[in-house]
């Protein structure tokens, strides 16, 4: 009694528009070019639906344009003026041709006539199930029949079948299973793709073999769990199916001559649906190790390159021309969390905060002299002094800035020629620094109000 899907229902892509850009419109355009209520079809995503109910009752916020109107029918329409106010846009999607195409370009190199006919017939159905499926099966109904956008699967019920009754099927975790064990965990971080034209091959119960006073009672045990129990999570810890499910469930199995206990169905069931979660995030976890220690292997290779440099001066101590340092300064270095600069017109006021949230040094001081002061501190510097002479420290920054700025041209070269690859420069200055223990910005010409250390 179990059939391939195809055989009792057709299974459909959502609706493609090609260019969402311009086919998909929401109340803000419909208003401001008054596009009239006939060429407007209320077109759901899979981000308006919930997968804590099984019959869905979202209300619109995207519509298709759908006007098949020819332009000279059109003489004074909203419709008319949204379409030649879009049709010089540049085109969203650039794949087909890889060129810069406007919207109407693009569009009309995918033929089809009239270039803001809609592409595909928007056909609306009452049944809808996601492409991606991680741990929550149950597809998607709607009492009044709706369109809804690609990232779903539309499934029609064949001649002769309600829909209902093809919903109720579906609603069945025999139906969940089937996704379980003929799906292929291939959309990334574990989620089971239910491919249009595979899941046609899915096995099902074949409505058509049942009685009427059969088809009727299974409408009304699924209408039973619509009404009182939401869509199990399988993944979840409390996964357990309600009364109402188990009954759908232990009815359909009995209909189909199945001799198979539902406990035994749902413990493998959740099992197959925790592996592929477990084998996702193991796989997720070791590329994530593989990219730290590929950044950490090539952040310290540039470290050792560049770190004597680092290491041949001090911060403020070797930029300063005989001037007295006469402000020492101590810190847990490992222990700061921020600071934070205060401009008080000539003067600066500044605050150094630990993690704790304590404040461990607080001041005010000439601009130079704080200025000098928070950058030994980026410098990676816990016991040092400054001086108090504004001119000494302004000199000293000026000449540190000089200084630094080689060792940073030196860094974001090394960076850009590593053999790690595009993608990654940010994390990788980011580990090379660290590994430096000194602040990114400490060459900074500007510092900002507020410094992470």
């Amino acid at each position: 009694m179990f059939r391939p899907l195809g055989d009792i229902a057709t299974v459909s892509l959502g609706y493609k528009s090609l260019q969402n850009d311009f086919f998909y419109v929401n109340k803000a355009t419909i208003d401001t070019y008054g596009i009239e209520k006939k060429y407007l079809v209320p077109i759901f995503m899979l981000r308006d639906l919930s997968a804590s109910v099984f019959e869905q009752t979202p209300k619109p916020t995207v519509w298709l344009f759908a006007c098949k109107d020819k332009l000279g029918d059109l003489k004074g329409t909203g419709a008319l003026r949204y379409i030649e106010a879009m049709g010089d846009r540049s085109a969203s999607d650039k794949k087909q041709t890889g060129n810069n195409l406007t919207i109407k370009e693009a569009l009309e190199a995918q033929s089809g006539g009239v270039w803001f006919h809609p592409k595909a017939r928007p056909n609306k159905h009452h049944i809808w199930l996601r492409k991606a499926i991680s741990s929550v099966y149950a597809p998607f109904f709607f009492e009044k029949a709706v369109l809804v956008d690609q990232r779903l699967n539309s499934i029609a019920p064949g001649e002769g079948i309600e829909w209902k009754e093809l919903a109720a099927v579906l609603t069945s975790s025999t139906f969940a299973y089937s996704l379980e064990i003929n799906g292929a965990a291939a959309m990334g971080a574990g989620a089971l793709e239910a491919a249009t034209t595979k899941l046609r091959d899915y096995p099902v119960l074949d409505i058509r073999d049942l009685k009427a006073t059969q088809r009727t009672k299974l409408a009304s045990l699924a209408k039973a769990v619509w009404t009182s129990e939401v869509p199990v999570d399988w993944a979840s810890e409390q996964w357990q199916p309600g009364k109402n499910l188990k009954a759908l469930d232990e009815w359909l199995l009995t209909a189909a001559g199945r001799n198979v206990p539902v406990a035994q169905m749902y413990d493998d069931l959740r099992s197959a649906c925790l592996a592929r979660a477990v084998v996702a995030d193991d796989k997720k976890k070791k590329t994530k190790k593989q990219k730290s220690d590929s950044i950490g292997n090539v952040a310290e290779s540039i470290v050792q390159t560049v770190s004597p440099v680092i290491q041949s001066k001090n911060f403020p101590n070797d930029f300063v021309n005989g001037a007295v340092l006469d402000l020492p300064m101590t810190f847990d270095r490992s222990s700061l969390e921020d600071v934070s600069i205060l401009q008080l017109l000539d003067s600066c006021e500044i605050e150094v905060r630990t993690r704790a949230g304590s404040v461990a040094y607080q001041g005010t001081h000439p601009r130079p002299v704080a200025e000098a002061i928070i950058r030994a501190l980026m410098w990676g510097r816990s016991q040092f002094s400054v001086s108090s002479d504004r001119k000494a420290m302004d000199e000293a920054i000026n000449k540190f800035l000089a200084w630094v700025s080689k060792t940073e041209r030196d860094i974001e070269k090394a960076i850009s020629e590593s053999a790690y690859g595009t993608g990654y420069e940010d994390a990788l200055k980011k580990e090379v620094y660290r590994r430096l223990g000194i602040h990114p910005l400490s060459g900074a010409k500007v510092l900002p109000p507020h410094i992470s250390l």
